[in-house]
């Protein structure tokens, strides 16, 4: 029986459905949505102040990445996920006893931002050190779980809120979420150090040069990842934002109608990274960032046409939806792919802050247009036309090495590996 159970949790695809696991709690951000009605109503604030909580939240889920890469580093995956769920959870109960939106912006964005923002990069990280063979398409299931989150946050988010009321849910919510993490989190086990140690398939994912985080933010590579992700974080974090209230107020959908809405949505979100970390590892990240603004940009077009027809919004929102989860899979193995594996965590840690510029900048415009328009529908020939932008700008700054040149340095790599000098 212990010899069983030391193989289930020693096994590759067993850590990678934790990951996924874990994921899906730490991604119940995407149900705040769900909240926003009713701390409109409870309180009396117009939809810029009640989008305020989510801003700080995925500002400082950003800013606490390049802390929670180091925090992996130092002290691995499984106690980084631990300290993060023990911060996610104070967050979450603290906003519970809030007497103002912006007393619950600052427990729930600035504490359970951070939490999130500390554990996020270790399910990651397990990916792409057990399935460098595949590491976007392991990343992209390992993310998978985190768009999933509304499928499984929004119910009991929304059964809290009927129970305690729109802040109290708050508290009870984050118990069950952090709670959930904590114990997932306990039957994780390091990976190894060396990527290849799995698989010899792994040696021909390797780059030709690992590079520190000094390294990388000289190069211009990560400026064109960066730009390119804050973009399409823009573009996603204020879709998902005003999915609910675009849902009611527009299309004439019920409030449960919204909700029911945004958990299929979500499964858009999650099915957007393994397909897309999937197409990064086959096309290169270049093709596959511009290919899901392409997407955006055929959405946002048609239902700036027709804003209120169910059909055009069901379709759009999905595509929508989808090209977030795009981008948070193909900016992780952007950076692994450009940069290396050694110093992942806090590359990435540094990559991630443009999650947090997109939030602010996504978020607030569109709250900021439907304050002075009173529609969510003037923010789409804006995203339409960034859209395009951008799936130029990402194809030719993205692009996948030549092939011989990346023969040239695998050949350099096996050489090197049976050498010793790993």
């Amino acid at each position: 029986m212990i010899t069983t159970y030391s193989r289930l949790v020693k096994n590759r695809y067993f850590t990678l459905a934790l990951a996924f696991l874990i994921n899906a709690a730490l991604g119940s951000v995407y149900s705040y949505g769900v909240f926003r009605s009713g701390l409109e109503n409870h309180w009396g604030i117009g939809a810029l102040e009640s989008g305020l909580p989510y801003t700080v939240f995925l500002a400082f889920f950003a800013i606490t990445m390049p802390f929670g890469g180091a925090l992996i580093e130092k002290a691995g995956e499984k106690r980084a996920i631990l300290i993060g769920a023990a911060v996610l959870g104070a967050g979450w109960i603290l906003a519970g006893f809030s007497g103002d939106i912006r007393t619950l912006a600052a427990f729930y964005g600035v504490l359970g931002g951070g939490g999130v923002g500390l554990a996020y990069g270790a399910p990651l990280n397990l990916a792409l050190k057990l399935f460098p063979d595949r590491k976007g398409l392991a990343m992209g299931v390992t993310l998978a779980g985190f768009g999933l989150s509304p499928v499984f946050s929004a119910p009991l988010i929304r059964r809290a809120i009927l129970e305690a009321g729109p802040v109290e849910a708050f508290a009870w919510s984050g118990a069950v979420l952090a709670g959930t993490v904590a114990l997932l989190s306990l039957f994780l086990r390091r990976p190894p150090a060396h990527p290849h140690a799995h698989t010899a398939l792994g040696m021909a994912a390797l780059p030709d040069h690992d590079y520190d985080t000094r390294e990388m933010i000289r190069s211009p590579r990560f400026y064109a990842i960066w730009v390119s992700f804050a973009a399409a974080c823009a573009i996603g974090l204020s879709v998902i934002g005003m999915t609910p209230s675009f849902a009611i107020d527009v299309v004439g959908i019920s409030p449960a109608g919204s909700t029911a809405a945004l958990m299929i949505f979500s499964a858009f979100n999650a099915l957007g990274r393994p397909a897309f970390g999937y197409l990064s590892d086959r096309v290169g990240p270049g093709a596959a960032g511009s290919a899901s603004f392409v997407l955006v940009f055929c959405a946002a077009a048609a239902l700036y046409v027709l804003p209120a027809s169910r059909w055009a919004f069901a379709a759009a929102f999905a595509l929508l939806w989808l090209n977030l989860g795009a981008w948070l899979a193909v900016a992780p193995a952007a950076t692994a792919f450009f940069f290396g594996f050694t110093h992942q965590p806090r590359n990435y840690g540094i990559v991630y802050t443009a999650y947090g510029a997109g939030a602010i900048a996504g978020v607030s415009l569109a709250s900021w247009i439907k304050e002075t328009t009173g529609s969510y529908t003037s923010a789409l020939l804006p995203m339409a036309t960034a859209a395009l932008l951008m799936a130029i700008f990402s194809y030719f700054s993205l692009r996948k090495e030549p092939e011989n040149k990346r023969r040239a340095h695998i050949h350099f790599t096996r050489s090197e590996i049976r050498s010793g000098r790993t």
